[in-house]
């Protein structure tokens, strides 16, 4: 009876040394893409495009008319003076440019960054629970070049079933 005893206590041991040695689940998500293909974040980036549609098309006016100042500068022939005028008037044109550029560009980053951070902690949120429920004891976010995963053997894509979740979560 004794001897039935070691056998069963080593097997159990031995039974718990393997569930603690099985590797954890791990997952990857593009969290980038699971909020751009929600229906959040689909809406959001058309009120983004709405927005900031009408800066770009102002400045892409802006551009052409440079480069119309540009080519007139090179074809025409232009008294010193007039070169001058033109070289100056490009001159200034090329900067102000470049400050609505940089400005515009700022602006649609803040607002980027507003819907990101409103729809990424509810899509964090939604993450966290589905890696919960599905036994998942890492997620790496792969959206980003400076994440530190190089490599990982036997990882789940979980960006569209994220999606999936978010959606039947958040649904309208």
């Amino acid at each position: 009876m004794k001897f039935y005893r070691v056998i069963l206590v080593s097997i159990t041991f031995a039974a718990a040394g393997l569930a603690q040695t099985r590797e954890p689940k791990i997952a990857l998500v593009n969290i980038q893409d699971a909020i751009v293909g929600t229906t959040d974040g689909r809406t959001a980036n058309d009120q983004l495009e709405a927005e900031f549609a009408p800066k770009k098309a102002k400045l892409d006016e802006e551009r052409d008319a440079l480069v119309a100042l540009q080519e007139k500068l090179q074809r025409a022939s232009l008294s010193d003076e007039d070169r001058e005028k033109l070289s100056k008037e490009i001159d200034d044109k090329t900067v102000l440019i470049n400050l609505e550029t940089d400005q515009d560009d700022a602006d649609l980053a803040a607002a980027q960054k507003k819907v990101v951070s409103t729809l990424g902690k509810k899509m964090v949120a939604v993450i966290a629970d589905y890696a919960a429920r599905r036994g998942y004891a890492l997620v790496f976010d792969v959206s980003s070049s400076q994440a530190p995963l190089l490599y990982a053997e036997n990882a789940t894509d979980i960006t569209r079933e994220v999606i999936v979740a978010y959606e039947s979560k958040y649904k309208k």
